[in-house]
């Protein structure tokens, strides 16, 4: 190779390198500041990457001393002192993070060498480990997979680094020129490199090494093969160490809270209140909420969700969450007493029915984050939580529905938000024909007897049932007259007969309904800007813009029912859901949230849905342009969290149980028919039928193959084959015979040691066999001849097992006589020497 060439070589590694490294440090930066769910400061790693870059590594302005790095250093420590004094557990290991990135920008911005690389791959490293704990998120493992690619790359590209940094050391030195920079920052003594040299030297040209000539780039087509082949071999051995070995999950891990902490309060619909008024426009989202399965109790044939609300009497399939009956300037709340929030005050009941009182079960899994709510179709028979159900005799982990609101509630003592999902079953069962889809209540105990006394007593007695007086006392809000004068006036006016007088409780109900599903006077709209902000947002809504969403029609309905004596309360969750094009599992989505409202009409809690359903449906259904990305996220975080962070050690049992079982009964197979029938019967079973080349047995065939092949052609063929001749050969020639009589003589040597009680080690040589036989035969060769046929037996038998001797006839028969008068002298004595 000439000087020109070299030195261009030499100038092109270094390039590719710096340019590695600077990948290599800003990648695991940007995964940390993925993972933290902050810009500051892991995102401004590769902004300091490229002015280290342009500055230090290759305009050589910026020089850091030592000094100066030791200065920033100690800075380093005590802003990551700050952080860490007085926070809590996420903080302190969010402060010893920030250290590792502060500590990468001091290294980016000294002179660097061998050592400083090497610190910047292993703080690299520990960004990416410090981000494993901070998230649970599946795009993290993609990350991962491009990290570990980028780490493959630089360290590879390193090593044709550090060697032309030591043939140029090499030239240099014998030109009597000074060291580089790279060089005075190198690890290695000025007497490893003078013997490294040599063997850059000479192996610059083999062919098994770096294969290196005039003609062939040095990060070329072969060497970005061989990263390629170590990537895939690496991530195959990581894959398999993960999925044999097992693991210990610790509970209550970080992973998860950065996306709890701002992922809960956007979330609409899901809170212990409501508030209507100048939100904007409402923008319809395709993020997962949870997945249903709908199937039935005898049988578990499987339903879509048409089937299954036709079942149960509903237009569509409604998932209850909270439900909020009092209302003061424009926020509803779910309180008693008119005034504040009782939300877990309330008392629960928990379900204890069986599941064969009732007709359909509901399988849902709830996404993270989670908080109070399970959303779920009711009346419910029984919930039962499937996961998490803590210790014996605990309703820790269970759901739980309040007496009074209905809703279905999280049990979470130690009040905290799930970071996983919570797959739950609600078992319904299905209404009398013609009977409106309503609640039943959620009774246990002494409140059970007491409505049922209260029930029988009625015809009796001028007293009211006790959920009757709590719907009209938390479901009725005060003096609405005062506070709502316009829609008070105008729900009179709607539930009013000619004569003045207000109609039936029922007639009511149907009145404002079909007064708020006319569409001369209202519009169903996400945009929800109000016109006169004087006004309380409902009023707005009534009298001037006549359109808005949801809410707003719930939130009518309910206080024209309310101002006329009829108790009602709003109730968000969602309504419906969709077909994953992916995985074809039916999920309910962001978009499908939903408020409506419930009418408590001769003694029972009747749900009633005053938003125009042709104009929300039409809303809903229109196709988002990333809804196949969606729904291909939604699969790929499905299998992130069954796979791999939940992979359980029955979990890898069962997943190795069919390969460990294959193998074995291949192994069986060929013990019991041999190996030519084992071929035979994989030929006929597995080669002849398309459909299963694409399997684990032709990979790991495949895979023997070309593993022998490659050996195969490392190991010379040509020369294995010249050998096989040889061997043939000699085996043909006529001292082939002597040979084999020798071999068997020393076998039955070994034989009539062992019928006389001396067994000898595998792991021993043939002269060593000789010796330990003269030894413990001693009190039966007591002659000095005899001492030495041992001896004789072995020798002959190394000569022809490894020499490769050729014995005559002469020579064969003295063998043949040894071993005959060794046989003799064992079988004529009575007793055994010592």
């Amino acid at each position: 190779m000439s000087m020109s060439t070299a030195s261009k070589t030499s100038a092109g590694v270094e390039i590719i390198f710096l340019r590695s490294v600077a990948v290599m440090v800003s990648l695991p930066a940007l995964v940390l500041a993925y993972a933290e769910e902050a810009a500051w400061p892991a995102a401004f790693t590769p902004l300091v990457v490229l002015a280290a870059h342009t500055v230090v590594d290759r305009r050589k302005y910026l020089k850091l001393s030592v000094t100066g790095a030791n200065l920033l250093g100690v800075i380093a420590f005590l802003s990551m002192a700050y952080e860490f004094y007085d926070n809590n557990l996420l903080g302190k290991l969010l402060a010893g993070a920030h250290l590792l990135v502060y500590m990468t920008w001091v290294v980016l911005l000294m002179q660097k060498g061998i050592r400083q690389f090497w610190w910047l791959a292993t703080l690299s490293v520990l960004q990416v480990s410090v981000a494993s704990v901070l998230t649970t998120n599946p795009t993290f493992g993609a990350l991962l997979v491009l990290t570990l690619l980028v780490m493959i790359w630089t360290l590879s590209v390193f090593t044709l680094y550090r060697v032309q940094l030591r043939m140029r050391r090499s030239d240099e030195t014998a030109t009597g020129g000074g060291g580089t920079i790279e060089d005075s920052l190198s690890t290695e003594s000025d007497g490893e490199t003078a013997a490294s040299v040599a063997t850059v030297r000479s192996t610059v040209d083999v062919r098994n090494g770096l294969h290196i000539d005039s003609d062939e780039p040095w990060v070329g087509w072969r060497f970005c093969g061989i990263v390629s082949f170590a990537f895939v071999s690496s991530l195959f051995v990581g894959l398999f160490a993960f999925a044999v070995f097992p693991r210990v999950w610790v509970n209550e891990a970080l992973g998860g809270i950065s996306e709890l902490q701002g992922a809960i309060g956007h979330r609409t619909g899901f809170t212990e209140s409501v508030e209507l008024g100048e939100i904007g426009q409402i923008m319809q989202s395709d993020q997962r909420v949870q997945t249903v399965e709908f199937t039935t109790v005898v049988g578990g044939k499987e339903l879509t969700p048409d089937e299954f609300a036709t079942h149960m009497n509903m237009d569509e399939v409604l998932f209850r969450g909270n439900a909020m009956g009092h209302y003061r300037n424009g926020r509803w709340r779910s309180g008693g007493g008119q005034s504040a929030s009782v939300g877990d005050l309330e008392t629960r009941r928990w379900f204890r029915s069986s599941r064969r009182q009732s007709d359909f079960r509901v399988r849902i899994t709830q996404d993270p984050p989670i908080a109070t709510f399970a959303f779920a179709p009711l009346p419910a028979d029984n919930v039962v939580s499937l996961v998490d159900r803590g210790r014996r005799g605990s309703k820790h982990g269970q759901i739980e529905q309040r007496m009074l609101s209905y809703a279905l509630v999280h049990n979470n003592l130690d009040n905290k938000f799930r970071a996983e999902p919570f797959t739950y079953e609600v078992w319904c069962s299905k209404p009398p024909n013609g009977q409106k889809h309503h609640l039943s209540r959620p009774s246990s105990g002494v409140r059970a007897m007491l409505n049922l006394s209260q029930e029988l007593l009625r015809p009796l007695t001028a007293f009211e049932s006790f959920e009757s007086v709590t719907a009209k006392e938390r479901c009725i809000t005060r003096d609405l007259a005062s506070s709502l004068p316009s829609l008070t006036k105008l729900a009179i006016e709607v539930c009013s007969n000619e004569d003045g007088q207000l109609v039936s409780e029922r007639r009511r109900v149907d009145s404002v309904l079909a007064y708020l599903n006319s569409a001369e006077r209202f519009q169903y709209s996400l945009a929800a800007n109000v016109i006169d902000d004087s006004v309380d947002p409902v009023e707005d809504f009534l009298l001037n813009r006549k359109s808005g969403h949801c809410e707003y029609f719930a939130s009518a309905a309910a206080l024209m029912l309310q101002a006329v004596g009829v108790p009602a309360r709003i109730v968000n969750g969602y309504k419906g859901c969709e077909e994953n094009s992916v995985t074809g599992r039916w999920e309910v989505k962001q978009k499908h949230a939903h408020t409506w409202l419930e009418a408590y009409v001769h003694n029972r809690w009747e749900t009633v849905d005053p938003t125009p359903a042709a104009a929300r449906e039409e809303g809903v259904a229109q196709p988002s342009t990333l809804s196949w990305w969606m729904d291909l996220k939604a699969a790929f975080a499905d299998n992130w969290f069954s796979i791999v962070q939940k992979m359980s050690l029955q979990q890898q049992e069962a997943m190795a149980k069919p390969l460990v079982d294959s193998v074995k009964n291949a192994v069986d197979t060929i013990r019991q028919q041999g190996l030519w029938a084992a071929l035979k019967m994989f030929y006929e079973e597995v080669i002849l039928q398309p459909k299963k080349w694409v399997s684990w047995q032709t990979g790991a065939v495949t895979f023997f193959l070309l593993l022998i092949l490659g050996l195969a052609i490392q190991r010379r063929p040509d020369h294995i084959l010249r050998s096989a001749l040889g061997r043939l050969f000699r085996w043909l020639r006529p001292g082939r015979r002597g040979q084999q009589s020798v071999v068997r003589f020393y076998e039955t040597f070994c034989s009539q040691c062992e019928r006389h009680g001396l067994k000898f080690p595998n792991n021993q040589t043939a002269q060593e066999n000789a010796l330990m036989a003269i030894r413990y035969f001693s009190g039966r060769l007591s002659d000095e001849e005899d001492r030495r046929l041992p001896t004789r037996i072995a020798h002959a038998f190394n000569r022809v097992r490894f020499g490769q001797a050729e014995l005559g006839d002469d020579a064969v028969a003295a063998v043949r006589s040894d071993v005959g008068r060794f046989t003799e002298l064992l079988s004529g004595r009575a007793t055994e020497g010592t």
